[in-house]
């Protein structure tokens, strides 16, 4: 997730990124491919408005998530 943030340039005053990166994990760990209403749901307010990117973020680490190889454990 962090690394989806920094490659949408979301990174800005700093204020709400922890608890949106914490939000977003925890949306994916819930709904693997969440729809633009799941993403709505967060409701963290970003001062700096960067919302799109914030769904672009998500949406793009949900698309990695998907598709990495999962770890087998013994």
């Amino acid at each position: 997730m962090q690394q989806a943030w920094l490659e949408r340039d979301l990174a800005q005053c700093g204020f709400c990124q922890p608890g949106q990166i914490m939000a977003a994990v925890a949306l994916l760990k819930r709904t693997a491919r969440p729809t633009d209403a799941d993403i709505d749901g967060i409701e963290s307010v970003c001062r700096c408005g960067t919302y799109s990117r914030i769904r672009e973020a998500i949406e793009k680490a949900a698309a990695e998530i998907s598709t990495a190889t999962p770890k087998i454990t013994p």
